[in-house]
């Protein structure tokens, strides 16, 4: 098989819904793949069309275009005749050309819609659905006799490597395409040093099992061996084709009181959640954009990413397989709806991740959903869960499948029944209650779910790095308030033995084409680093200093620079069992680290004017400079008017619950099924978008009406005076 490149001199336009195929004449701009058409100015969703023309070499037998990525449902015609459709914008997938095309000129047109579809994952979430060929295109020339690249986006075969006790055990199947039935495929394992190590014969019909004795294992950060399996297409005695897949030997075992064990050794993960996308290109993004993401995690101390909320690019797994990360993947389904065509969708996007994935040592779960209770907990979701899980288990019985739930599903619903091991995505501390009430929170589950593996799937705050405060406090939006909630928060995961670990949500700022909060557009800014990746915001740092090995001090609230008090308190996380910290040249003192990587130097003087600050332990420096002025620099608060939701509650939680009774806090979901004839009454127009799933009936209904009724503190009072009169069946 040839690859050949064709992401150079496309033609782009966008169309009305109407046109496809297009008729007739119509403008065109050209482009080089990757390519979106978003922009912040222009957030086009609607159908577009990419033009290319191909010069056909009367050398090629068989064509083959490959799809890298194209987002989101996608239809491909070449000279006019249509070749074939995908819906899902995040896998790759391949069309063959018919051979009697294969003369003079091709004309490719590929249509692609990134309108929100009902029947395609991701019908719904906090993200941009970008649009475009955004990963690239390729044709792939082959032979007549050739390994099947066309069977799910594969590479003709589909190759998982398993340990079974002190022997690696290589599972492969190959898919062909032969043209009479003597065909043979031979297979080879090379070892990290490049010798053979097992080989073998097939038919390509029957799958194929080389073992190995004692493989060097790919044990994540601690050490990476992969191993390359090579397979050649002959048809008598001729080869035709060949193809390969690189592997790695390594087992995962997870307990619900001890966690995650890989290779047998107990690992707590540290991970990081994080999406594709970069500021300036969006989601047409290139190697070297995965390698500045790399490079962060690294540096952070990251060992397990979550790779949300869709399938990555090649590129990407790769690099979780060389860097050592444990690895969760998974699929768009984020709102599940009772619609057998999305069932489909999400069933074949699943095929897609596991067949195109499972070589990946990396990987360790594959993910079937998040949140997709946010609108209703009902038992059609729970029935096709239990698909997905079916089918992930056929294609891949050696790995975990997982799932994500807000933290407003319980403890005993069925969606925590489903999989091998439960994500939890909680925001005490942001969209509810205090930091603190994750202890109890956690603790709870694991004694209503004692035998399922519980982990915090997505936890965090948003930051503005343009926001500060000396009182860092509840959406804020400040700098200092995303650093105080993870140095809060973490240790509390940390101390839980039974928790697998925790991912971070996110580990840079992304795309969210509907948001506009925290003085800033379009933006999820829960990062840890912003969107464009040149500001590591401080509690990157703060990770950094628990996780990593490398000596470093680091002062925080650096952009916080004027400050109107005469003595602050001067915050820096480090690595390291103290710092010294002068300024202006004095020397203030020498604190210890707390052990939770953090040195507090309290009540530090500030002179009038500009103030040079300087932390040190040994040859670890970090400067800054913080300027005393006579008023608050009032740049870096939000108005109050601008600053998002309700910032404080006007009823405490000793008033709002009332033990045995409903209340605001209970899911709206929970209310409707239970107190329906106070909401009817109370908030009419309200209960009706509910019914329609337009608002989540899986929020509290305290956080849904702190949206509707803002301006109207008395008439929740009033509702949850009422729901208080409603007892639970307990």
């Amino acid at each position: 098989m040839k690859r050949i490149s064709i992401n150079e001199s496309w033609q782009f336009t966008k169309l009305s819904p109407q046109q496809c195929p297009l008729k007739g004449e119509t403008t065109f701009t050209e482009v080089t793949l990757p390519h979106t058409p978003y922009s912040d100015d222009d957030q086009y969703h609607g159908l577009m069309l990419y033009r290319k023309y191909v010069e056909v070499d009367p050398s090629w037998n068989n064509v083959i275009l490959e799809f890298e990525g194209a987002d989101q449902v996608c239809r491909v015609f070449v000279n006019g005749v249509a070749l074939g459709s995908h819906a899902g914008g995040y896998t790759l997938f391949r069309f063959a050309v018919p051979k009697a095309m294969l003369s003079g000129t091709l004309c490719i047109d590929v249509y692609l819609q990134n309108t929100a579809n009902p029947d395609v994952c991701p019908n719904f979430g906090d993200f941009t659905l970008f649009g475009g060929l955004y990963r690239g295109v390729n044709l792939l020339v082959v032979e007549d006799n050739h390994f099947d690249y066309c069977y799910y986006g594969t590479n003709g075969i589909i190759v998982n490597a398993t340990m079974k006790e002190d022997k690696g055990i290589v599972s492969i199947i190959p898919h062909i395409i032969v043209q009479d039935n003597n065909a043979i495929v031979e297979c080879s394992v090379v070892d990290p040093t490049g010798n053979i190590v097992a080989n073998g014969t097939t038919n390509g019909i029957e799958p194929l099992l080389l073992t190995i004795d004692n493989p060097l294992l790919w044990n994540g950060k601690k050490s990476v061996a992969l191993y390359n399996v090579n397979a050649t297409l002959s048809v008598d005695g001729v080869v035709y084709d060949s193809t390969s897949e690189r592997i790695g030997f390594r087992t995962i075992h997870m307990t619900p009181n001890e966690g995650l064990f890989l290779n047998g050794e107990h690992v707590k993960l540290r991970g990081v959640a994080k999406h594709q996308d970069h500021a300036g290109v969006f989601n047409a993004i290139e190697p070297k954009h995965i390698d500045e993401d790399f490079k962060l995690m690294s540096e952070m101390g990251v060992n397990a990413i979550r790779l949300s909320h869709y399938p990555h690019a090649q590129y990407t797994y790769n690099h979780c397989d060389e860097d050592g990360y444990l690895t969760w993947a998974e699929i768009p389904m984020l709102k599940m709806t009772d619609n057998q065509a999305l069932f489909n969708n999400a069933e074949e996007q699943l095929k897609e991740l596991i067949l195109q994935n499972i070589h990946h040592p990396s990987i360790f779960c594959w993910g079937i959903q998040n949140e997709i209770a946010m609108f209703k907990d009902a038992p059609f979701m729970h029935d096709e869960c239990r698909m997905l899980v079916k089918i992930a288990k056929e294609l891949d019985p050696s790995r975990l499948t997982t799932a994500a739930n807000l933290y407003s599903v319980k403890p005993t619903s069925e969606l925590n029944n489903i999989t091998d091991m439960i994500g939890y995505n909680i925001y005490f501390g942001w969209y509810y209650g205090e930091m603190k009430d994750y202890d109890k929170y956690l603790d709870k589950f694991h004694q209503t779910r004692p035998n399922m593996p519980l982990g915090v799937s997505e936890y965090g705050v948003d930051a503005n790095t343009s926001l500060h405060s000396e009182e860092p406090k509840i959406k804020d939006y400040s700098e200092e308030y995303q650093a105080l909630f993870h140095e809060t928060v973490y240790p509390i995961f940390k101390s839980k033995e039974y928790l697998w670990g925790s991912f971070v949500w996110n580990m840079f700022d992304f795309s969210s084409d509907k948001r506009n909060e925290g003085g800033v557009k379009y933006i999820n800014a829960k990062g840890l680093v912003t969107y464009d990746r040149t500001i590591c915001k401080d509690a990157f740092y703060y990770y950094k200093s628990i996780w990593s090995n490398d000596p470093f001090v680091h002062i925080c609230s650096k952009r916080f620079i004027k400050r109107n008090k005469e003595a602050i308190n001067i915050k820096v996380y480090t690595s390291q069992t103290n710092v010294t910290l002068i300024i202006n040249g004095k020397t203030i003192g020498t604190n210890e680290n707390n052990g939770n990587g953090t040195i507090v130097f309290t009540n530090v003087p500030l002179q009038k004017g500009k103030n040079n600050v300087k932390a040190i332990h040994g040859t670890c420096v970090d400067e800054c400079v913080f300027e005393r002025v006579e008023q608050e620099e009032t740049s870096y608060h939000l108005p109050e008017e601008t600053s998002g939701p309700v910032r404080n509650w006007f009823l405490s939680d000793d008033d709002t619950i009332k033990e045995g009774y409903y209340s605001i806090m209970d899911t709206a979901q929970d209310l409707l099924e239970n107190a329906r004839e106070v909401l009817e009454k109370h908030v009419p127009k309200l209960v009706e978008l509910l019914d329609k799933d337009i608002i989540p009936t899986g929020l509290s209904m305290k956080s849904i009406l702190s949206r509707d009724l803002k301006d109207n503190p008395d008439k929740i009072i009033e509702i949850n005076n009422a729901l208080h009169e409603i007892k639970k069946d307990l």
